[in-house]
């Protein structure tokens, strides 16, 4: 079953000489690709921390970043696409519990635990963790990432016995997004799945170019009294050869501003109509959980269109007394075959 990403920029609200920290990512393999049903290799990238002295407030709250380097090429010539490989979050652990008293988790470093696909600019694996990492003394901690190849008929385009060679830049971020390091990785890929390669899916996800980028803006009292709204039409189109699910997602919890202020991104409710019909299929407050806004029993061979709304609800108090910055965060639309 295929799993279309297409992550979109999304909600924009206006109105409203210590001891560095180091990272020291490395790999632990390779990754073969066997199967046209994609391949897996488990805790592939090991991303540890190193603190040696106090911090001062500077990393109380953090972020980590990973991008390609580099296009993904063998010595054949072939380009492999970024956009097919992901990481998923493994584990995380540590010698000994930070000066809060708590241990390195996930629980309490609140990273992003879900599929993220490899792109050439910066992704979050964390973004703005409050877990502290303010120290009197030596402490480290490790992040363990499984990396995904995504499966299909394409890997035949790519096939060869002369390995991929994956270079990324891990970069950690303090709490004014100013560069604490940046370190580089690499590891190996070699692509040549056994077998006939299945019949493709012709399965699609598309958001309109006018969609990507959402302002939902305070302008008067009569804004902040009533609330705003933004319908986009014809925002997303749905291409299936069988039954499918359109979920969305925030990546965050909260919209934040280049100042870090933050609001939580559960302030926007988004409601989805089929455009032919103006039928309702989705109404959901938005937040970091999976939410269904569309569903079909049935294939959708000519693309299905559908009209997007954000809005926020009347008189919502988080709005008042803000300063005038852009709040921002990110969704992720997922088509989903039945």
């Amino acid at each position: 079953m295929n799993k279309f990403l297409f992550a979109v920029l999304a909600i924009l609200i206006g109105g409203v000489g210590a001891a560095q920290t180091t990272i020291g990512p490395y790999n632990t393999g390779w990754l073969p690709v066997n199967s046209y049903s994609g391949a897996t290799s488990n805790n592939l990238i090991f991303i540890p921390f190193h603190i040696n002295s106090n911090q001062g407030n500077q990393m109380k709250r953090w972020s980590l970043t990973f991008r390609v380097a580099n296009p993904i090429v063998n010595s054949e010539g072939k380009v492999f696409p970024a956009e097919k490989l992901s990481f998923k979050l493994a584990s995380i652990t540590g010698s000994q519990a930070n000066e809060d008293g708590k241990l390195p988790s996930i629980a309490n470093l609140q990273p992003l635990t879900n599929n993220i696909p490899y792109q050439f600019s910066n992704s979050f694996l964390v973004n703005n963790s409050p877990y502290s990492l303010q120290m009197k003394q030596y402490f480290n901690m490790n992040m363990q990432y499984d990396v995904a190849v995504e499966g299909g008929a394409y890997l035949d385009t790519y096939k060869s016995w002369q390995n991929y060679t994956v270079n990324l830049v891990i970069e950690l971020w303090n709490s004014k997004m100013e560069r604490m390091d940046s370190k580089t990785v690499a590891f190996q890929m070699q692509v040549y799945p056994s077998g006939v390669p299945p019949q493709p899916v012709q399965n699609s996800i598309i958001i309109d170019g006018a969609a990507k980028n959402v302002l939902l803006e305070f302008k008067t009292p009569a804004d902040y009294a009533n609330g705003v709204s933004k319908t986009l039409s014809r925002a997303v189109s749905v291409t299936s050869s069988t039954g499918y699910s359109v979920t969305v997602q925030s990546m965050y919890q909260n919209l934040t501003t280049s100042s870090n202020q933050q609001l939580p991104v559960n302030l926007i409710r988004m409601i989805s109509r089929d455009h032919s019909t103006q039928a309702v299929t989705g109404n959901v407050v938005l937040s970091t959980a999976s939410q269904s806004v569309a569903n079909s029993n049935t294939a959708a061979t000519e693309p299905r269109f559908f009209d997007l709304t954000y809005a926020t609800q009347d008189g919502e108090n988080s709005f008042f007394n803000r300063s005038y910055e852009q709040y921002s965060g990110t969704l992720i639309f997922s088509l989903i075959p039945q």
